[in-house]
């Protein structure tokens, strides 16, 4: 059972009820559908609450921040648009046991809902800062080239551009926004690997593929022990979690239903 700091589970509902308002005031119905159709049945927010997480770690009094907030709910939105996108590529008739809005309200209205939901996180972006809008900038190049690779069939080599820059963010963006910039390069590490971790999961879960963990959990080890030479037993709980998904995936049970 994961031990999320109460903290980072009230910060979580607030990104929650921010996430909420998105796209209800729309005047195509539509395209409002469309839009809020995986606001309205959210998952579990992995990529926020990761984002707070780390937060916490480093400043836990940064929770409340306007700009972590903001960065939080950027990151499940543009991880709203990476699923719109994805349903209408692959097809996908239903997802988490519910039809896609593809398959409600057509191809044409998802596509048009993500460029929205996009625009929606550029706004938000520059709210935070220019490097913050150029970080994310990166991302969202990295994640249209693994979506590409992925449209080719190339589901391996896909894994570090597809799932890993979302979480590799939630990572980076809190050492950007609290400037504390000198850990970036292992916040990136840790998350990139994380990333993967879990694409590799979901494909021996989806189509039994099986793929060789352990360099990524040693990767993700070494950023931690880098984290904590950095910031001593203030990682303990995100040293916790972590822990708890390696686990879960050298024993082949990592799913996002799992956490």
């Amino acid at each position: 059972m994961l031990d999320i700091p109460a903290e980072v589970l009230n910060a979580l509902e607030k990104v929650k009820g921010d996430m909420n308002g998105i796209g209800s005031s729309v005047a195509d119905p539509l395209l409002r559908a469309a839009i809020r159709a995986y606001i309205e049945r959210p998952g579990k927010m992995i990529r926020p609450l990761l984002l707070l997480l780390f937060t916490y770690v480093l400043d836990p009094r940064r929770l409340d921040d306007r700009k972590i907030i903001n960065a939080a709910s950027i990151l499940e939105t543009l991880h709203i648009v990476s699923l719109l996108q994805d349903d209408v590529i692959d097809g996908h008739r239903d997802r988490r046991g519910q039809k896609t809005p593809r398959e409600l309200y057509g191809d044409g209205a998802s596509i048009v809902a993500s460029d929205w939901l996009i625009a929606e996180a550029i706004e938000r972006a520059v709210a935070i800062g220019a490097d913050v809008v150029l970080y994310l900038s990166s991302i969202a190049k990295r994640l249209a080239e693994g979506q590409a690779m992925d449209m080719r069939g190339l589901k391996r080599e896909s894994a570090e551009l597809k799932t890993a820059p979302l979480i590799e963010a939630a990572f980076v963006m809190p050492t950007i926004i609290l400037r504390r910039r000198e850990l970036l390069r292992h916040a990136a590490s840790l998350g990139r690997a994380l990333g993967v971790l879990y694409q590799y999961s979901d494909d021996m879960a989806d189509e039994g593929n099986k793929n060789d963990m352990r360099p990524l959990v040693a990767e993700i080890r070494g950023a931690m022990e880098m984290l904590r030479k950095s910031l001593g037993d203030r990682v303990e709980p995100l040293e916790r979690f972590i822990n708890f998904v390696v686990n879960k995936a050298l024993e082949g049970t990592l799913t996002v239903a799992s956490l």
